[in-house]
């Protein structure tokens, strides 16, 4: 509120005070405090730094949170999975994120190989479809981010996986790769 130019009482009342009280309240990520550190969280922030990495041919998946120790475990998946560069990519671009939003509360971040750990029990022996959709449910927010709508429209056990894709060359590239990483896929065919 505010003296209007001519010096009287009448109050100035902003159009936009309600819609930036609205804002406030539905903002999904609060700038100003730190995030509780939980799975949910660490996946939601990642998806800021996600679009980047898929135009690299990679992606990152949560592996771990330890609540105790404030700890989280990474993937670094496709590209990024065997790039020289992927340590430089966790330390100056995901860590970084991650650290503004859950300030004091993280620990480390640290890179995992899960084809390391054992453990497999009821794996499957072949590709499934549900293999395929997980993945792509994975990162499709991150796809339609940078303009790109994918469907899965075929899945061969033997590792053939038919996909109808539009959008950038970049983030076909992207998509093919991430779903090379899924076990027991040996070829993405694009098909319209």
């Amino acid at each position: 509120a505010a003296n209007n130019a001519n010096g009287d009482d009448s109050t100035i009342i902003s159009p936009f005070e309600s819609d930036k009280e609205a804002a406030a309240a539905t903002s999904t990520i609060d700038d100003q405090q730190p995030l509780e550190l939980n799975r949910e969280n660490v996946d939601k922030v990642l998806d800021e730094v996600r679009p980047y990495l898929i135009s690299d041919g990679g992606n990152v998946a949560v592996h771990n949170v330890d609540n105790e120790t404030g700890n989280v475990y990474l993937v670094l998946e496709g590209a990024c999975g065997s790039c020289a560069s992927s340590t430089v990519t966790m330390q100056m671009g995901i860590e970084r994120v991650l650290k503004e939003k859950f300030e004091e509360k993280l620990g480390e971040v640290i890179q995992v190989d899960p084809d390391n750990e054992g453990g497999d029990g009821g794996k499957p022996t072949e590709l499934t479809e549900e293999a395929v959709q997980v993945e792509v449910r994975r990162i499709s927010q991150a796809i339609t981010a940078m303009g790109g709508v994918v469907r899965v429209v075929n899945v061969d056990p033997i590792g053939v996986v038919e996909i109808e894709f539009r959008g950038p060359n970049k983030v076909k590239k992207g998509l093919e790769l991430a779903l090379l990483d899924v076990e027991y896929v040996k070829h993405v065919k694009f098909v319209s």
